[in-house]
């Protein structure tokens, strides 16, 4: 329903000089979704996010929110409404857990001093992400898995309800994969926040992803119910890669493994 839209991409293309990374792309997020964003590298997937920000202008078309541009929004109203997850950097923080997962406190005011609303937005985002007992730990010292997990708290603690992840389960084993993603899960279900992620493994994207997003050379390939967009046809197209459908019992997923994996 229009109502429940918390995103909107009309008609964007983005590009330098004559050459068009992005070409005419229009979809919608609604409260509640997970998105994932699929594509072989270079199709775009990151500036797609970045523009969904408001950190890329795109050479035509508008991304709007809850129905107003959001490049008329001011840098402190557009952090309060959508939060982001970046690419886990090589770069490390000096601080604490606790200390890096209040920066996400920063559009709502917190300049040294928290308040009672501050306090509790942290507490919840650690206790969301099962980060709560790493909130002494400096954050140098975690593991891949920990780092990513207390860089999804500072966002959460921006109290956004919007979230945009760009491959947050890189480089994790699967257990710290799925730990977070059934944390997304649970925002969309239990809160209502709209998820958009980009993700590479076909399926983590049909056990988690209530919608995909199917980009590649800068184009719209798909986009829908995974259970519509995702099959056989479509990964051979995106992908290049012969996949096998496995079909799962009637309300579980289904799963893909390669044809010919050593070809």
């Amino acid at each position: 329903m229009e109502a429940t839209r918390a995103l909107d991409v009309r008609n964007v293309s983005f590009g330098y000089n004559s050459w068009l990374l992005l070409k005419d792309i229009s979809f919608a997020v609604a409260a509640g979704e997970l998105v994932a964003v699929i594509g072989p590298n270079g199709s775009g997937k990151t500036t797609l996010l970045k523009i969904m920000l408001g950190l890329l202008s795109p050479n035509s078309g508008v991304v709007t929110l809850h129905g107003q541009p959001i490049a008329a929004l001011e840098p402190k109203a557009r952090a309060q409404a959508i939060a982001y997850v970046s690419q886990q950097p090589a770069a490390s923080f000096p601080l604490t857990v606790r200390e890096l997962v209040a920066l996400g406190r920063y559009p709502h005011g917190l300049r040294g001093s928290e308040t009672a609303a501050d306090r509790v937005a942290i507490a919840d985002a650690l206790k969301k992400t099962a980060a709560t007992e790493l909130c002494d730990r400096q954050f140098n010292t975690l593991s891949g898995g920990e780092r990513q997990k207390v860089l999804i708290a500072r966002a959460l603690a921006q109290s956004a309800k919007i979230l945009l992840l760009d491959e947050p389960t890189l480089h994790l084993d699967l257990n710290f994969q799925l730990q977070i993603l059934s944390t997304l899960k649970r925002l969309c279900v239990d809160e209502g926040i709209a998820v958009v992620t980009v993700l590479h493994d076909i399926n983590l994207v049909s056990l988690f992803a209530d919608k995909a997003l199917l980009l590649s050379g800068g184009e719209l390939r798909g986009f829908g119910p995974v259970a519509e967009v995702i099959n056989e046809a479509s990964i051979k197209e995106l992908l290049d890669v012969e996949m096998k459908q496995i079909a799962g019992h009637e309300s579980q997923p289904r799963y893909f493994v390669p044809r010919h994996p050593f070809s």
